[in-house]
């Protein structure tokens, strides 16, 4: 039993719990309605379990801002851009030193050269240009920059591709073993064999891979970028 009190007389009316509809006062006559509200909220109101949805339920998860993994990455990756630009100066001074050999050769003896020091000379340009360039990204990704960040890892990904191709596709031998000439002093090369599987460059584009597709995939990491 519940008690009420009556909206026009004031007077305290005794209802069942489960009462609703119209009902008239025993004290002044007048009609009131009870318990109509609690029905309509009911049917208005569908179960979660009831009810189907077309868009599928997103979780929104606030994760604080952290700038020192994007820096500490952008730093990484620019500094071993870095390298390999000075890199690629050695090679394009080595370049203008076997042209310059060939030259020589070839005024000396009318034989034509095969030009193999302008070729990697013009590689040592394109290197420096990739590389020049992959400082910049590396330094939008420090910023935060998501569009940087794939362009890093696509950089990444074909500097281990191209590690593989050159170390397949070398045919050259490589000098294993060095010894004083007595009578000249220069140093000679006493044994060759074929050049050794490039592990430092294997393992590091693998390491920076590995880095920069953690920072794209996990979400904790992909929220530092914009």
């Amino acid at each position: 039993m519940v008690v009420i009190e009556c909206p026009y007389c004031d007077e305290d009316i005794e209802m069942d719990d489960d009462a609703s509809g119209l009902f008239d006062c025993p004290y002044c006559d007048q009609e009131f309605e009870w318990g109509t509200d609690e029905e309509e909220e009911e049917e208005e109101y569908i179960p979660a379990r009831n009810r189907t949805s077309k868009t599928p339920k997103s979780v929104y998860i606030d994760y604080p801002d952290n700038p020192t993994l994007r820096l500490t990455a952008g730093v990484i990756f620019s500094i071993v851009m870095g390298i390999y630009a000075v890199l690629s100066l050695f090679l394009i001074f080595g370049g203008l030193f076997v042209a310059s050999v060939e030259s020589d050769i070839g005024d000396a003896t009318g034989v034509e050269t095969g030009g193999i020091g302008i070729v990697v000379v013009l590689i040592g340009f394109v290197m420096l240009g990739i590389y020049s360039t992959g400082i910049y990204f590396g330094v939008q990704m420090a910023k935060g920059r998501f569009f940087a960040l794939i362009v890093c890892s696509v950089v990444s990904v074909l500097s281990l591709i191209m590690t593989f191709v050159t170390w397949a596709t070398e045919d050259g031998d490589e000098c294993t073993k060095w010894e004083a000439d007595p009578f000249s002093g220069w140093e000679q090369c006493v044994e060759w064999g074929s050049a050794p599987f490039p592990w430092f460059d294997v393992v590091l584009w693998t390491g920076m891979i590995a880095m920069l597709a953690s920072l794209i995939f996990v979400p904790k990491f992909r929220s530092q970028f914009y």
